[in-house]
């Protein structure tokens, strides 16, 4: 048997299946080469607030309803008195110095 006469060394069919090997390594490494880019870290979107003291990792101010207690009225003023929610912290007084003044019935106040 003649080693020369196998498929292998025939000159036109080394090259067809050289050329397709060359080939799929290209297409192989393509696809090594975007797979590496699209797999990233993912983060989430988080809106960034600008808090009034100008810092953006501030800390949001937490509320509490506040309901009306009592509404005293004198000739110069009047004072709203809303009792807290929880009950633990001192009422909230709210003074407008114009008699016309209509005290809501529910405000949110900060939590002590």
């Amino acid at each position: 048997m003649n080693i020369y006469k196998l498929n292998i060394f025939n000159p036109s069919v080394f090259y067809k299946t050289s050329y397709k090997y060359i080939f799929y390594f290209f297409i192989l490494l393509t696809l090594i080469i975007i797979n590496n880019s699209t797999i990233a870290a993912g983060r989430m979107y988080q809106p960034r607030i600008i808090y009034p003291t100008g810092h953006h990792y501030e800390p949001p101010q937490k509320y509490e309803v506040c309901r009306l207690r009592k509404e005293e009225r004198y000739p110069t003023e009047v004072k709203c008195f809303y009792m807290r929610q929880d009950k633990n912290g001192s009422d909230e007084i709210i003074t407008n110095d114009q008699p016309s003044f209509s005290c809501q019935g529910e405000i949110k106040c900060k939590v002590e």
